[in-house]
């Protein structure tokens, strides 16, 4: 199996030398040796938070060393422990993919290779190399995704969803935690444009309200389980059992969610890339198989708070120079923003 696991961008510009790091071996050093690594065919890939190197049957992925929010992957034993949690969370849906947590050594010729006798100055995670034309994205974007195929996913994820234990699971949690929610994607959007971000936070806190005893009933219900966090199109691949990889793994509030509002998330990102249908057919079934009846109004109102949160994740992305246009992230960040204020009309009502 071929091609990237799922990355943010291909741009393979040389890393900035003055990331922050714990290690005298520099980010710039470990990306240009490990570049070495790849022949014919081969790719190195940067997304936001780290690099991707293809070779072989293999993916290597090397963190760069930021802090971000709940995110920090600033000290070499900080990077270590999110790439030991990063296979043993996307083995929950990947079981054959995540490989191992694999350190990053500097030899006694001074050269830096993965694994064998060394000092240690990094960590990657060691993966199976994935043919990217199978994921989700490409085939709906080729036309080649059928209906049997998109009922094989929606098994995957109602076994997944079915083997989770609760992550909330008593009367009057889940509520405050939305709201809390609503109130900070609120924040980050009205720098963009306040008066939408105000009247998507007023109908979403109407919302909030009407489904209060809903919502309870999702709690106690056992519905909140912690999920992938970043159920995407593009993490899905249609392989026989299908996987889904590339989980949100350094914070594990932002994975604790509805089940339905995960799949909600699925559902959105194919309906952005003009595939509604196949998204409501995952959403469908995979509710279906759960036997879990969630009404129209908690969808709509799970879709505009997903639909929000991204918006505000574009939002922060168009004030940060990470290979795109403010402009380009903002009007991302308007799309999604029409999408959450559209659900939440419905749900408010």
């Amino acid at each position: 199996m071929r091609s990237v696991v799922a990355p943010m961008c291909s741009e393979t510009r040389t890393p900035s030398p003055d990331q922050p790091t714990d290690d005298p071996s520099s980010l710039v050093e470990k990306v240009t040796q490990l570049r070495q690594l790849c022949g014919a065919g081969d790719e190195t890939i940067e997304t936001h938070f780290a690099w991707i190197f293809l070779v072989g049957d293999r993916a290597l992925k090397l963190r760069k060393p930021v802090r971000r929010g709940t995110m920090d992957y600033s000290t070499i034993d900080l990077r270590r422990v999110d790439s030991e949690e990063d296979v043993r969370l996307n083995r929950r849906l990947a079981p054959d993919v995540y490989l191992r947590a694999l350190p990053l050594v500097r030899r006694a010729d001074g050269s830096i290779a993965p694994g064998g006798a060394g000092k240690i100055v990094d960590w990657l995670v060691e993966m199976r190399r994935l043919d990217r034309s199978w994921f989700l994205d490409a085939a709906l974007e080729r036309g080649e995704v059928t209906v049997q195929m998109l009922q094989r996913v929606a098994e995957v994820l109602a076994r997944f969803y079915k083997s989770a234990p609760p992550a909330i699971s008593r009367a009057g949690e889940l509520v405050p935690r939305l709201v809390a929610q609503v109130e900070a994607n609120a924040r980050a959007i009205e720098a963009m444009d306040a008066p939408r971000a105000a009247r998507l936070a007023h109908l979403q806190l109407a919302a909030l309200e009407a489904l209060e005893h809903a919502l309870d009933s999702r709690a106690t219900g056992g519905c909140v389980v912690e999920g992938h966090g970043d159920l995407r199109p593009e993490h899905v691949m249609l392989a026989d059992p299908p996987v889904v990889i590339d989980c949100l793994e350094f914070d594990r509030d932002l994975r604790v969610m509805d089940r339905a509002e995960e799949l909600c998330v699925l559902e959105i990102e194919c309906a952005r890339v003009g595939h509604a249908v196949a998204g409501g057919r995952l959403l469908d079934a995979c509710l279906a198989r759960l036997e879990d009846h969630a009404s129209a109004a908690l969808l709509d109102l799970y879709r505009s708070h997903r639909a929000a949160h991204r918006a505000k994740l574009y939002a922060w992305r168009s004030a940060e120079p990470d290979g795109g246009s403010p402009e380009d992230w903002r009007s991302r960040a308007a799309e999604y923003l029409d999408a959450a204020l559209a659900s939440a009309a419905r749900a408010a009502r």
